[in-house]
């Protein structure tokens, strides 16, 4: 059975152009009927109303979790152990039974003029009303849309707020229900009414009254009603995304290649036991162990009081005082004013100053005290017990430990591992949600 209304040649309605009763066709109930009752639906909506949709309130059922995750530690922490802190949105459409109470109901023609029952109402006129909702109507509001800004078309209201929180910056979603369409209603497509023994065209707020049956049918029926999912819902019925997919996005951890120059200056101190090659110029001061067991070129003008164990031909000019005793065979001219002449071993002590040029090989007592200024450049394998500042540049391999502080720049190339993991300025999409409708 369907709703009648007054046929009229012309618009508005009088005595003069009416012509009898019609049975209204769908898109006629949408131009009016489907226009009053979900406008008093949407404008009556607060969350807690039978087929209302709202987000963490203690009224309803789930209709599906949307978690927001976010990192405890800032971007650029390292290492960080990538701990997530979370808030939980819960998406819940009222499904508890709406209190019915019509007392104007609408007439139809069923071999008479006849009020429609309550499972009439629901199948031939309120599934229509669903139905003109649901594919979003320009006589229709009610309807529920996600999205990060309002939908277009007609005026929608932002119910509640869901943030995508991020490091980075935040990411905020509204739950949007249309409340004003965007066509105005025709009036005079109105349903009727009896009133005692005449039929007479119902009044907005009559029409309301039938408000409390369409929630129900909605819940009852399942063609209204929403669930927020990643995909197409798996459960009956065929189902529309209504506004936007909202992501939980949060910081990226990942461990960090680092490839450049590392030129910060290192105040600290650095006791690290050093076992490679050292090739660079050493300027300091170095007081560790001396044992010395390689090849010693350079310029010595140091002052050398150990003792002389190696093998030297000494070619240059000794200018030093001789006091020792001298008793060598002396092979050349002896100019002696005492007694005799000619070639002979002289074995008393020699006090003088010897002048000439020492060519032999010395291989009396080694103890040499005076001061060194020579070039020597034999190998050295004794120990070397005194202080030296060194500022040559040391090719060999240094065992010891280095434990002065170095205050420099480092500029060189870092070439090791840098472990750990880092809080990235960028962004991962963790999950992502959708508001479902069923629209048959």
């Amino acid at each position: 059975m369907r709703p009648l209304r007054i046929k009229a040649s012309g618009s508005p309605i009088t005595s003069a152009n009416f012509q009898g009763l019609q049975e209204l066709t769908d898109p006629e109930i949408q131009q009016y009927v489907s226009y009053v009752i979900t406008n008093k639906f949407a404008s009556d909506t607060d969350g807690t109303g039978t087929a209302e949709l709202n987000v963490n309130e203690a009224s309803g059922t789930s209709i599906g979790v949307f978690t927001d995750t976010v990192r405890d530690d800032a971007i650029g922490t390292h290492p960080t152990d990538g701990a997530t802190s979370s808030t939980t949105y819960t998406f819940k459409q009222v499904t508890s039974a709406a209190a019915e109470s019509i007392t104007n109901r609408p007439v139809g023609w069923d071999s008479a003029v006849k009020e429609f029952t309550d499972g009439q109402l629901d199948t031939d006129l309120l599934d229509t009303v669903i139905d003109d909702m649901v594919s979003e109507s320009n006589y229709t509001v009610g309807q529920y849309k996600l999205g990060s800004s309002a939908p277009a078309g007609g005026t929608w209201t932002s119910r509640y707020t869901i943030t995508d929180t991020a490091l980075g910056g935040n990411t905020t979603y509204y739950l949007w229900q249309k409340t004003a369409p965007t066509s105005s209603a025709n009036s005079d497509l109105t349903s009727l009414k009896l009133d005692g023994t005449n039929v007479k065209q119902m009044t907005a707020a009559e029409i309301e009254q039938q408000v409390p049956n369409f929630r129900n049918r909605i819940v009852g029926n399942g063609v209204g009603t929403y669930l927020l999912d990643s995909a197409t819902p798996a459960a009956a019925g065929t189902w529309a995304q209504m506004g936007d997919a909202i992501s939980d996005t949060r910081q990226v951890v990942s461990g960090t290649g680092y490839a450049g120059t590392y030129n910060q200056a290192f105040t600290g101190a650095f006791n690290t036991t050093y076992t490679g090659p050292y090739v660079g110029n050493y300027s300091g001061t170095y007081t560790g162990a001396k044992n010395y067991t390689g090849s010693y070129t350079k310029a010595y003008s140091g002052n050398y009081s150990g003792a002389f164990v190696g093998t030297s031909a000494y070619a240059g000019a000794y200018s030093q005082n001789f006091a020792g005793t001298y008793s060598r065979a002396y092979a050349g001219p002896i100019y002696y004013a005492g007694y005799g002449s000619g070639s002979t071993n002289y074995t008393k002590a020699y006090t003088g100053t010897y002048v000439g040029y020492f060519t032999g090989y010395y291989t009396g007592a080694k103890s040499y005290t005076g001061t060194y200024t020579g070039e020597f450049n034999q190998a050295y394998t004794g120990v070397f017990v005194g202080t030296s500042t060194y500022t040559g540049n040391f090719a060999g391999t240094y065992t010891g430990s280095y434990t002065k502080a170095y205050s420099g720049a480092y500029t060189g190339q870092f070439t090791g591992n840098y472990t750990g993991d880092t809080v990235q300025a960028s962004k991962e999409t963790v999950s992502t949600m959708k508001l479902w409708l069923r629209t048959a």
